[in-house]
């Protein structure tokens, strides 16, 4: 029996700090900017639509479709005139986790071109590409390989190229075509971009401008003492930074472990009891390799190849991450035997789909309860194989304070819903109800939100316990001694 297994796994953990790359050659740096993350991580069609996020107590444009930019919306303008100029826009949360997800996802596409990547910019990828030039043909071949890698991936990008990472980036962002590929030419580049590409605050450049200095270049004029007196330190380091006087330490960017392993069957067969022993024996592996690493698998995939026949490939997805061989083992049994091979097997396949940090269940004084707990999970696994993922149905969170748009029902997944105090039972609408016999506590949960979109609320919920014994999620208009409405039971 022919054993072949492969580990695409790094040594080192997912993100660490380090210094930037120490070589007898200087380094050379391509950034990429995506001016659209925002809207590309959350799927956003184009039309009128805009990311917006909460700054300084008022709700902002994040970012915007070229549609929406098209009525004279920019980044950075309250909701309230977006929608005066755009009364048709359609606001979207931002969510920095997708984002970050997606940088992710771009940063390992882009390990073919370097194994030096780093995500300590915003809304960017550092690579380091000086020993890459000369394997992809030079700087524009380099660059429209890139650029097509992200293409593919579904984002748009801005290029930037120059010898210090700070740099690179005020390329990028300000969307120039312009390249330096030694130090001797930086500040010439970099001249003619404004002042306010280093990414100060608007009251910073604003002082700037009014002081006549518009440019990078006309800060470089300045003497450095008085730069520093009047603008502060940070102004000074920006620069330095730039043009290499001062040196950004980064992070550099690993891919997540990954696990792989293949085996070869001695002799083709169809029967589940001859080739399922070699798969409980990669899973065993697979076990071992998450122990290591002190992770858990949130689903796997595995392949089953065939002399005559392309292979059958089957994801299988947990409901809760899990290391436990035992437990997989059962849940792949029952899918095999659910599906009809188109030929014998003469090999196997099982690779990790998605690893993540192994979290042990809370310790418990009445071990029943745990293990009753392990078991539900189980349970759902098993119901989705059996029934199909759409047959059952969770609960959902959304982004909304307002209870009937916080929550909402959706195929079940592989993630929990937020627990918070609220009952899971909400009435349709809610319903006035009379006091009489009500005890209505004093713990008070105010919402005040929902002015922005035409929907307001501002209403103090409360927890009332009914003579009978059911308590009661009731409300009444906030600083009002108007009626009080039932809106939920508790279990």
């Amino acid at each position: 029996m022919a054993l072949a297994r492969a580990y695409n796994f790094p040594s080192l953990p997912t993100e660490r700090p380090c210094e930037t790359p120490a070589s007898a050659i200087p380094p050379l740096w391509l950034a990429l900017h995506f001016p659209a993350l925002a809207l590309e991580a959350l799927e956003i069609p184009p039309g009128l639509a805009a990311v917006i996020e909460a700054k300084a107590g008022r709700v902002r444009i994040h970012a915007c479709t070229p549609a929406v930019a098209g009525y004279g919306v920019a980044a950075g303008m309250v909701l309230s005139e977006a929608q005066m100029l755009c009364p048709g826009l359609a606001a979207a949360n931002r969510n920095r986790e997708a984002e970050r997800r997606a940088l992710a996802r771009l940063a390992e596409r882009c390990l073919e071109f370097t194994p030096w990547i780093s995500l300590d910019f915003e809304d960017a990828l550092q690579l380091e590409v000086r020993g890459s030039l000369l394997l992809f043909g030079g700087p524009e071949a380099l660059i429209g390989k890139v650029r097509q890698a992200c293409a593919a991936s579904g984002h748009s990008v801005s290029i930037g190229l120059a010898p210090t990472p700070s740099a690179a980036w005020l390329l990028a962002r300000s969307g120039t075509s312009a390249q330096a590929l030694g130090s001797e030419t930086l500040q010439s580049v970099l001249g003619e971009l404004p002042t306010g590409a280093l990414g100060i605050d608007d009251k910073l450049a604003s002082r700037l401008a009014c002081a006549g200095l518009r440019v990078l270049r006309d800060l470089w004029r300045m003497p450095r003492d008085g730069l520093v007196r009047r603008y502060g330190r940070d102004l000074l380091r920006l620069l330095d930074e730039a043009v290499g006087k001062r040196r950004r330490p980064l992070r550099q960017f690993h891919a997540p472990p990954k696990f792989r392993a293949e085996r070869e069957l001695a002799t083709e067969t169809e029967a589940l009891e001859y080739f399922f022993p070699l798969v409980e024996a990669l899973l065993v592996e697979f076990e071992d390799f998450l122990h290591h690493r002190d992770a858990a698998a949130g689903g796997l995939g595995l392949e089953l190849r065939h002399p005559c026949a392309a292979p059958t490939r089957i994801g299988l997805g947990l409901c809760r991450p899990s290391r436990d061989a035992r437990r997989i083992a059962g849940l792949l049994r029952e899918r095999l035997e659910r599906i009809a091979l188109p030929g014998p097997v003469r090999g196997l396949r099982l690779e990790s789909a998605y690893l993540q940090p192994f979290a042990p269940a809370s310790l418990d004084l009445f071990a029943a309860a745990a293990a009753s707990g392990e078991c539900w999970d189980e349970l759902i696994d098993r119901l989705r194989l059996r029934l199909g993922p759409q047959a059952l149905r969770q609960l959902e969170v959304r982004a909304d304070r307002r209870p009937e748009r916080a929550g909402s029902e959706a195929a079940s997944g592989g993630s929990e819903a937020e627990r918070a105090f609220r009952p899971l039972w909400l009435l349709p609408q809610p319903k006035p109800f009379s006091k009489l016999g009500i005890r209505i506590l004093p713990e008070c949960e105010r919402i005040e939100t929902g002015w922005w979109d035409g929907e307001p609320v501002r209403r103090d919920y409360h927890v009332a316990v009914d003579a009978a014994g059911p308590r009661l999620w009731v409300y009444r208009d906030s600083g009002t001694a108007g009626p009080w409405y039932l809106h939920g039971l508790f279990g």
